[in-house]
């Protein structure tokens, strides 16, 4: 006599199978956005650190990426300004207006960005952003990541296209 598996033990554990991916999936993605999202963070700090060596030399930012004293990750795309380093990913720029003097670098993969004004800023000097793009959900999966980064359980700002945290 030949032993094998019923119809009905294979189902059970394909019907295992497919339970276990779905509870797993979703931390998988989850872990993924917030890998890519810690790499964003950690850019844009660097860039804030090099413009406040610059600052410090200077008395002024730079609105030029070849002024200061960063290695920039590889892959820049032509750009029409020094101010501005683009990705397949994303991108990170400068911004050195009146009412407004930072970075922002944004990964159009994961739909955020992170923002951090300057110490000397015209507004929220030294203030960071979480921004959870492409969506004024607060419940997205953007916006957890966001909560989860600055410890706010509601937005700072909400727009019809992006959910933003200050920390």
């Amino acid at each position: 006599m030949k032993k094998a598996f019923t119809l009905i033990e294979l189902l059970v554990v394909v019907l295992i199978i497919g339970i276990l991916a779905a509870i797993a999936l979703p931390q998988y993605q989850k872990a993924v956005m917030r890998t890519r999202y810690a790499t964003l963070k950690n850019l844009a700090r660097s860039i804030a650190a090099a413009q406040e060596v610059y600052y410090m030399a200077n008395n002024k930012y730079s609105v030029d990426f070849e002024e200061l004293d960063i290695q920039m990750p590889g892959g820049k795309s032509n750009s029409s300004t020094a101010k501005q380093y683009v990705y397949d990913w994303g991108f990170c720029q400068l911004d050195n207006s009146e009412n407004y003097c930072g970075v922002e670098c944004g990964n159009d993969l994961i739909q955020m960005r992170y923002t951090i004004r300057f110490l000397h800023a015209g507004s929220n000097p030294g203030k960071a952003l979480c921004v959870a793009r492409g969506s004024s959900d607060a419940n997205t999966l953007q916006a957890q990541i966001c909560k989860a980064e600055t410890g706010r359980t509601s937005p700072s700002v909400t727009d019809t296209t992006y959910t933003s945290y200050w920390y």
